[in-house]
């Protein structure tokens, strides 16, 4: 073989080997390194996606009001950068960028070198090459991908906000459920203390047969079922607390090791009517999930454009090179027309895919639309509840039992009534924060339906 055809090889060989990754591998003990790394730490606001989305309100949140834990941008900083679905958002907004760099490429380089005869011959040897001129050009199908590549950076930055978002409201819930099991974890108990001193001295006066068998059994019933109210109590306080840490990226026993943080109650912004807060464009236009059906519709809109241009000819020019003494040198013009096949079909499914995205605008649309009518009307109930009724409930059932334990301990009072009033008591003891746990849910609920805009947390100041 001679000179040109292995200068032609070895040209080609040597392309294949110019990227080479480092290798990276999956170990344990790193693994735990960078969770341990975590504790204690709270990251800078630039953890956030404020780098990532300037112009999103996610991105608001003023440093003064992030610096501690009885602070919601506390939280929220912590599950803007240790949330899996945050992180996972975020590389995939990296992934979609390094994909945006490539997007739009003219085809590879077409080299051939054609030796007609193994003799050595140099008259025998050509060498073509054939470059991609719609490429080169940037329009076409090069045009439409790098419209595709740009499209789906956005849909990537829109998905990163929304996770972001998601985040933050399962944090609040978290924190505002832990927060009332903890509350209801101390009233029970304290109750149970109180029960625990009169069931000593009620088995005393059963075993001087004082109290008969079945008076001393329904009180030790009453005793176990607030018992078991106080250990579903403790079971809520940990579930909670461990979703917290999971939305956070926290170790629970290391970052939350102390009680349930004093966080402020949420409010929301805006009008007592639903509906009312979508009639204003900017509300619609800062909300996560609109934001990402309006990104994701773009990126099948331009999915579209990409099908349509396959069916654009491809057009490739290059010099022809014969070696001879002296070298002659001619041209190449390649064209490829393809078959309606190959394109029509590809165009059919972007459009169906497109129109999808249209219809789940809509959807999700109505989806915030009937979210908000529910949540103002949960609000309206919890908050009425909330404000007297279920206070007033335990207030008095609480004197019921303080009565009747008094009564008890001098022999005014039957048993039966000291166990109806614990009975009572301790099916209804936490009504009050049940209520408000309700109502904090239902405000959170709320917020999630208007949007950043329905927190002061993202237009400004602590809520």
């Amino acid at each position: 073989m001679n000179s040109p055809t292995r200068v032609g090889l070895l040209v080609a060989l040597s392309a294949l080997a110019c990227a080479n990754p480092e290798r990276v591998i999956l170990d344990e003990a790193h693994a735990h390194a960078a969770l341990d790394a975590r504790a204690d730490l709270q990251p800078p606001l630039e953890r956030s996606i404020a780098a990532q989305l300037p112009d999103s309100r996610l991105s608001s949140p003023a440093p003064e009001v992030c610096a501690r834990p009885d602070q919601s941008g506390y939280w929220y900083l912590k599950a803007a950068a240790w949330a899996p679905g945050v992180r996972a958002s975020r590389r995939e907004l990296a992934a979609a960028r390094g994909e945006e760099q490539s997007a739009g490429a003219p085809g590879p380089v077409a080299v051939q070198v054609i030796d007609q005869d193994f003799s050595g011959d140099s008259d025998l040897v050509n060498a073509l090459a054939a470059f991609d001129l719609i490429g080169l050009l940037g329009i076409g199908p090069s045009g439409a991908q790098r419209g595709v590549a740009e499209a789906r950076v956005e849909a990537a930055r829109a998905s990163l906000e929304n996770a972001v978002w998601l985040a933050w409201l399962e944090a609040e819930r978290a924190l505002v459920q832990w927060r009332a099991s903890a509350r209801r974890m101390d009233r029970l108990a304290e109750l149970d203390a109180s029960a625990a001193l009169d069931i000593e001295r009620i088995r005393i006066l059963a075993s001087t047969g004082r109290i008969g068998e079945s008076p001393t059994e329904a009180a030790d019933g009453a005793a176990a079922e607030l018992e078991r109210s106080l250990s579903l109590a403790v079971d809520q306080a940990s579930s909670a607390r461990a979703r917290l840490a999971a939305v956070v990226g926290a170790d629970p026993d290391k970052d939350l090791s102390g009680g349930a943080p004093a966080t402020p109650a949420p409010t929301a912004l805006g009008a007592a009517s639903p509906g009312l807060w979508f009639d204003d464009v900017e509300h619609m236009r800062s909300h996560p999930s609109l934001r990402m059906a309006q990104r994701i519709f773009d990126l099948r809109e331009s999915q579209v454009r990409e099908a349509a241009s396959r069916a654009w000819p491809g057009v490739s020019l290059g010099p022809r090179l014969g070696f001879v003494d002296p070298t002659q040198v001619g041209g190449v013009l390649r064209i490829t027309v393809p078959f309606p096949s190959s394109w029509q079909g590809l165009l059919t499914a972007a459009i169906e895919r497109r129109d999808a995205a249209v219809e789940a605008y809509e959807d999700q649309l109505h989806l915030l639309l009937t979210s908000e009518a529910d949540a103002l009307i949960r609000v309206g109930a919890a908050g009425a509840r909330a404000s007297g009724s279920s206070d007033e409930v335990v207030q008095s059932l609480i004197e019921e039992w303080e009565s009747a334990r008094a009564g008890f301990r001098v022999q005014r009072v039957p048993i039966g009534q000291w166990t109806g009033a614990l009975r009572r008591l301790a099916m209804r003891a936490t009504w009050d924060i049940d209520d408000m746990e309700r109502l904090d849910l239902a405000t959170l609920d709320l917020v999630a339906a208007r949007g950043p805009m329905a927190t002061t947390l993202f237009t400004g100041g602590d809520r």
